[in-house]
């Protein structure tokens, strides 16, 4: 049996990428008595015109005339009738959109009609599940939930070379790392907010930022000199991956904000130095790291404060064992690979 896959999404790199290539190299390694046909960038005649990109595309599969095709995300040619089925990570970006007018609206609209004309949809979560069939009329036969993993952060393999960070940056107290984005569903400023109210109960720490889209937004250093915190929130932008174990291994751990997810794939670099997590108690954080991780309230800065004071006092080793030997690369392969073999 012939199997095509349209991996175009794997060289957009960060962590969903990353997953897409993982997840392909497993389904591969499952099926090895299979053709498998993945499509990259890379092997692909692309240019910088999008639309000539889906054109030249979308003849080069109607030649092959495939029978059955795996897309992720809107990443399907336009205009292409064949059959396939698309895996969505999320719908984030049509519900929490980040870019311009005209971009929102392109990507809605290929993401609707990718996943209108597709007969099958995979997606991470249950909450992704439930949207696309009350919010964008999917019904419920053609969706179906596999298991996410988190990637593998390929720069643990470089040789660590330890740096004492208090003593580098003049740091009198403890930090804590975030490396995530400013989007709307990051619901960063709820965090500036609390490292204020740490402040008020006497409890100093600092915030070392290392995500080079929050590192831009002025408005995040203006909001910290209004919460009078500016000395406590450093921009490091992107250190260099030999210090990375040091400054993650130092920390008291990594904060999220986000209301909104589908899989966590942001916690991957957290977990992959063993760093402890503190996030918001949403779904599709519970569901994956269960006891494992600091919870806290998206909607109580009093009780994030509360979160990380109790950890403060009684610290716990992280422990992600039980989290990667379920959800694991292997495992979602041969989830997709079901789901593959039930349409043929």
């Amino acid at each position: 049996m012939k199997i095509w896959i349209d991996a175009r999404i794997c060289d957009e790199g960060w962590y969903y990428g990353d997953f897409v290539c993982e997840l392909v190299e497993a389904f591969c390694r499952e099926n090895s008595k299979h053709k498998i046909i993945v499509y990259t960038k890379k092997n692909l005649p692309l240019t910088r015109r999008s639309l000539l990109n889906d054109f030249k595309t979308r003849k080069i599969y109607e030649k092959e005339k495939f029978a059955l095709m795996i897309f992720f995300d809107h990443h399907i040619p336009h205009g292409y009738k064949g059959e396939y089925i698309v895996l969505i990570e999320s719908l984030k970006e049509v519900f929490f959109p980040k870019n311009q007018w005209l971009h929102r609206k392109i990507y809605s609209y290929k993401l609707k009609k990718a996943i209108g004309k597709s007969q099958k949809v995979l997606v991470l979560d249950g909450g992704s599940a439930l949207e696309l069939n009350e919010r964008l009329n999917v019904v419920e036969d053609r969706i179906e939930k596999i298991h996410g993993f988190f990637p593998v952060y390929q720069n643990t393999s470089h040789s660590p070379i330890t740096v004492d960070v208090k003593t580098k940056h003049n740091l009198r107290w403890d930090y804590l790392i975030y490396d995530s984005g400013n989007e709307v569903h990051n619901n960063f400023e709820r965090i500036l907010k609390t490292l204020m109210k740490l402040k008020d109960s006497g409890i100093m720490l600092y915030i070392v930022i290392l995500c080079e889209a929050t590192i831009k937004d002025l408005d995040i250093r203006a909001k910290a000199i209004e919460y009078s915190i500016a000395d406590q929130i450093l921009f490091l932008w992107d250190i260099w991956v030999e210090n990375e174990a040091s400054y993650y291994g130092q920390s008291l751990g990594v904060i999220f904000s986000s209301i909104y997810e589908s899989f966590p794939f942001h916690f991957s670099k957290a977990i992959a130095y063993n760093c402890h997590i503190f996030a918001n108690e949403i779904p599709a954080n519970k569901d994956v790291m269960w006891e494992t991780i600091s919870y806290m309230d998206p909607l109580s800065i009093y009780n994030i404060r509360d979160a990380i004071d109790r950890y403060i006092k009684k610290p716990k080793k992280a422990d992600y064992s039980k989290i990667l030997e379920k959800y694991n690369a292997k495992n979602t392969a041969l989830e997709m690979e079901k789901q593959v073999f039930i349409k043929n």
